[in-house]
């Protein structure tokens, strides 16, 4: 392979990678093998050019081969956007995406001379995660490292006491450590010249205490979940089996249907196997105001449905204070029939999907007609009670991406949640990996939270959480269907609930000081190239480490640039 295609191709491969750890594929140990690659292409696009391999230039280039991996993972792994908001919004999310894991391949490149390169790309890694799930608009931190893991790791229950982010860290931690050590180990056999082998290799010590101590780290650090409570018997119920981008003849009222459907099967179960303690039905359930004039239909299924089984949780579409024009996206608790007792609202709202950011300057926007109203988000966390002294943790929609928002949800009141429950409608996506990806999130939820979670799914797949992420009754795509359980309750925190997303914070820190440094750093390479060529001469003569680096720190030999080599921090 050319060399100047051996680095883009590297760092494509890494982004693949990371891709196939997720679902439909599902590989989680492909995501060890990621972030080392990606460090590799790096160190590769550097030998290339070593004169401006840490100069503007060179983090131009960092900023690229990020960029490439980040569009070889998330062009494909959202392609279930395409269906609901056209190729223009898949586009849009993806590049905010890439420019993200652009400016991770330019942060990484600052340290990698370094020999605690490994700790600076777990943070930064880590950091941009943090940072891309908060802004812009809300963020959107889809496809982490952490929710790869969902399925059979044994780094898995680390989040209890460090959150999915500190899965993440472990991960770049230990992928990056070993890539070092190879690449070390390759550059000792390669020009030790007849020495012995032992003192060759002694480059590789660090990043093998490194790697082998993180390995460590991810088994030892571990913490059993809360005890269990009591349980509560909950039905949760899917009522929609159309596939509308297939469907020729429209359904004139598919709320209704849906209402309709939710209200036969539910009755259904419980002619079958009785009264549960709760009922549950998905985001959308009721997609008009049951209370007003047009969702009068929608309100008797519910007020119906309340009636037999007593307690009914579901996913409702309210009026705000202007009807015409905005709303509320929530999920009220009815009580012995359309009497509303509690109430959740959500908190986190998915722009362009939920509501229209500066709507004035952008309502020419053909697309954007499929959003008449904004809605409107809740002020403050908030759960709600589901029966007498047992209060649940409501989650709606694309929230399972925000730790902190089920956190908070479950810590709003003197009285932690004891359960949570998660209500989606992802019909938008059709025959997708986006209802398996969104279901790893309320997997991951519920491994940091250390509860059971409902995740009640419109159209699928629905499935009950075990604390341990394990999923139990998944349900198939597009089918009336309804699963239940005696749902075990916890009143306990896990070390993560108490402390809250540490590592996380430290990420976001980490990406600002990686980017001061890197800026301190560019601004002092960017000089007259023939005084930096005759620095550069000076210090390989002054040089006294006794390895032949000369004393600007870089951890290069003075020779590696004309053998082209691949940069060997690891021994510094």
């Amino acid at each position: 392979m050319p060399r100047n295609l051996a680095a883009p191709t590297t760092a494509a491969v890494a982004g693949l990678l990371l891709l196939a750890s997720h679902p439909p594929v599902g590989w989680w140990p492909l995501s060890f093998a990621a972030p080392g690659l990606l460090v590799v292409a790096l160190w590769l696009d550097a030998a290339v050019d070593h004169a401006n391999g840490r100069g503007p230039r060179g983090a131009v280039r960092g900023f690229r081969l990020g960029a490439l991996a980040g569009a070889a993972a998330f062009a494909p792994m959202l392609g279930w956007l395409i269906l609901p908001a056209g190729y223009v919004g898949w586009g849009l999310l993806v590049a905010v995406q890439v420019l993200w894991f652009g400016l991770l391949g330019t942060l990484v490149a600052v340290f990698l001379d370094r020999w605690w390169l490994p700790f600076a790309a777990a943070a930064v890694w880590t950091g941009i995660d943090a940072w891309r799930g908060t802004f812009p608009l809300n963020g959107f931190e889809w496809g982490a490292i952490e929710y790869a893991h969902v399925d059979g790791s044994w780094l898995l229950p680390l989040a209890r006491i460090l959150g999915g982010r500190g899965i993440t860290f472990l991960v770049v931690l230990i992928s990056v450590a070993a890539a070092m050590a190879a690449m070390a180990t390759l550059r000792a056999v390669r020009d030790r010249d007849g020495g012995r082998v032992e003192q060759a290799l002694g480059g590789t010590r660090r990043p093998l205490v490194i790697f082998v101590g993180a390995l460590l780290v991810s088994v030892l650090a571990t913490v059993e979940p809360p005890a269990e409570d009591g349980t509560l018997d909950v039905l949760a119920v899917q009522g929609n089996d159309v596939r509308h981008w297939e469907d020729d003849t429209p359904d004139p009222d598919p709320p209704l249907r849906i209402a309709t459907a939710l209200r036969d099967e539910t009755l259904a179960a419980v002619d079958r196997d009785g009264v549960p303690d709760l009922t549950v039905w998905p985001e959308s359930s009721l997609d008009r105001d049951p209370h007003s004039a047009r969702g009068e239909q929608l309100g008797e299924r519910a007020d119906e449905t309340a009636e037999v089984v007593g307690v009914l949780l579901s996913g409702v579409t309210l009026d705000g204070p202007e009807p015409a024009e905005n709303r509320y996206v929530a999920a009220s608790v009815y009580e012995g029939g359309l009497n509303e007792v509690d109430r959740y609202v959500k908190r986190r709202l998915v722009p362009f999907g939920e509501y229209i950011p500066a709507r004035d300057l952008l309502d020419w926007f053909p697309p954007l007609e499929q959003i008449p109203r904004d809605a409107l988000p809740a002020d403050e966390p908030h759960n709600v009670e589901v029966a007498d002294g047992v209060k649940a943790a409501v989650i709606i929609c694309f929230e399972t991406k925000f730790s902190d928002v089920v956190a908070e949800n479950i810590l709003a009141d003197d009285d932690p949640a004891q359960i949570v429950i998660t209500v989606t409608n992802d019909a938008s996506f059709g025959d997708s990996a986006e209802p398996a990806q969104h279901l790893a999130q309320s997997q991951l939820r519920a491994v940091e939270t250390g509860r059971w979670v409902v995740h009640a799914a419109l159209t699928g797949s629905s499935a009950f959480v075990d604390p341990d992420g394990g999923t139990h009754q998944d349900t198939d795509l597009f089918t009336v269907d309804s699963i239940r359980s005696s749902v075990p309750l916890v009143a306990g925190l896990t070390p993560y609930l108490v402390v809250g997303d540490v590592v996380g914070w430290i990420g976001r820190i980490a990406v600002v000081v990686a980017l001061v440094v890197g800026v301190i750093d560019w601004r002092r390479r960017d000089r007259p190239a023939a005084s930096r060529a005759g620095r550069d001469a000076n210090d390989a003569v002054g040089g006294s480490d006794g390895t032949g680096a000369g004393s600007s720190g870089d951890g290069r030999g003075p020779n590696d640039e004309a053998r082209g080599s691949i940069p060997h921090g690891a021994d510094r």
